[in-house]
């Protein structure tokens, strides 16, 4: 066992590939770790590969290695898991100590655990980390919600460790008081990477499926585009993953890899809380649900084998009408997260700034791009701005981009091409800009049916008709 460090000023439970990269990225910077792992072989595995660390697999010595009021960083799995070790060391705890959530805690989770350990003088912090692997090693974005004096004391240590932007801002921040502030807006990033990447794939499938492009030449379109107003991690990855070759086949491993795609779960929450708040989210869901179907391989084999695509004859889609119609997507994929995010401040009372989401956004995680700084000006701008879409400089984005969408959805529609989400952004932005929907005659057969009555243009009050 690594030697010990008394007195350290943090400890890490769980070393997995996250945990034990995160603590090497504190240890890193200068501060002691200790750090708690049950299962023996991750334990090992640490063991020899982090002399920094004092690894143990005994929660008692784990704790009173760290100086008080201690500080504890859970990196485990979210759910059960969480709720069984701090039952393990609530007996060990005393009054101030502090346990950071970095997990992808159910932000309703995290609400109730805050309330439990505040009964006993604990603190908790619900903490938003993303980036992956790399991001955990190297510099992740850090979301932070909770009690502020016990947010400053463990301020210096997640500052060390988070990304950096271009101009030196630090990727991490707090974001109110409540401990679930920082795991609905970890988990709200989530939704709008599921989204993304999503309408990424579908520019994919339509470059691949719809104009025959090989995987280099789409890789080639996914590098200009980096290098345009779409720059971002993902565009970037896409870029290196199409044009990556196997070397045992020769050939793009991109081809080679089952398009069943799998999921954590984020997505769902992400769309769950939209649906409990009452806000209307059909990028992300669609997103989810793509996902979901994707999953049924070998049900859609034997679907593509009764039904026949429309038999259309090939013309090619102007590339430049295909990255417009993208960045429109785009826009109204997060102008749906950040009307999630307006919702819940609304209802929860966290009084958050939007600007600072944006911009904890921009290094780190998975969604970073060159896109979010004019997001967070918008909010800079207005604070109290109800939907991106409104913003002067994405309205006046949309005004030139949605032609296009329009003109995408229509020929892969043609062609038999799935699109989800560049459809329900699409119908998204259709519906939020019409000052007239048939929603009325929903309200008339609502209250035919049930008698819930209805609200009128011309007169003030409900009214009910009896229609028989």
């Amino acid at each position: 066992m690594n030697p010990v460090l008394e007195n350290s000023d943090i400890g890490v439970i769980g070393l997995g590939v996250m945990g034990l990269n995160l603590a090497l990225n504190i240890a890193d910077k200068g501060f002691n770790v200790v750090a708690y792992e049950k299962n023996p072989n991750l334990l090992a595995i640490a063991i020899e590969t982090a002399p920094s660390l004092f690894c143990c697999d005994d929660l008692q010595t784990f704790v009173h290695n760290i100086k008080r009021p201690r500080s504890i960083l859970l990196m485990i799995t979210a759910g059960p898991a969480i709720d069984e070790i701090l039952g393990n060391l609530k007996p060990f705890l005393l009054k101030d100590d502090v346990i950071i959530d970095a997990g992808n805690s159910n932000y309703k989770d995290s609400l109730r655990r805050e309330s439990l350990l505040y009964k006993n003088d604990i603190k908790y912090i619900g903490l938003g980390v993303s980036g992956g692997a790399k991001g955990a090693r190297y510099g992740p974005a850090i979301m932070a919600g909770g009690d502020y004096p016990s947010y400053a004391k463990i301020e210096p240590i997640l500052s060390s460790i988070a990304a950096r932007t271009k101009s030196n801002d630090i990727c991490a921040v707090h974001l109110g008081t409540s401990s679930g502030v920082g795991h609905f807006v970890k988990m709200m990033h989530n939704g709008i990477e599921y989204a993304d990447m999503q309408i990424i794939c579908e520019c994919y499938s339509l470059l691949t499926i719809g104009m025959g492009l090989d995987a280099e030449k789409s890789s080639k379109v996914f590098e200009s585009w980096s290098r345009s107003e779409l720059s971002s991690f993902l565009i970037e990855i896409t870029s290196l993953i199409l044009k990556y070759i196997d070397q045992d086949s020769k050939k793009p491993l991109i081809d080679l890899i089952a398009d069943n795609a799998e999921q954590k779960g984020t997505g769902k929450l992400a769309s769950i809380a939209a649906l409990e708040l009452g806000v209307s989210a059909p990028s992300i869901f669609e997103a989810v649900s793509a996902r979901v179907i994707s999953s049924l391989k070998s049900e859609r084999i034997k679907a593509s084998a009764i039904f026949e695509k429309p038999n259309i004859v090939s013309t090619k889609l102007n590339l430049n009408i295909l990255k417009n119609a993208l960045f429109a997507a785009k826009i109204c994929s997060y102008a749906q997260g950040f009307a999630v995010l307006r919702a819940a401040d609304d209802y929860y009372k966290w009084n958050m700034e939007f600007f600072q989401i944006a911009k904890v956004w921009r290094a780190g995680c998975i969604i970073r791009a060159d896109f979010l700084d004019d997001v967070a000006e918008a909010f800079v701008q207005n604070p109290s701005l109800s939907n991106l879409i409104i913003a002067p400089h994405f309205s006046s984005i949309l005004k030139e981009t949605i032609p296009s969408l329009r003109t995408v959805v229509k020929w892969s529609v043609s062609r038999g091409i799935p699109n989800p989400v560049f459809s329900a952004s699409l119908a998204y932005f259709d519906s939020y800009t019409s000052s007239l929907l048939p929603a009325n005659l929903i309200q008339a057969q609502r209250d035919y049916f049930g008698s819930h009555g209805y609200e009128r243009l011309d007169k003030q009050g409900t009214f009910h008709t009896d229609w028989e």
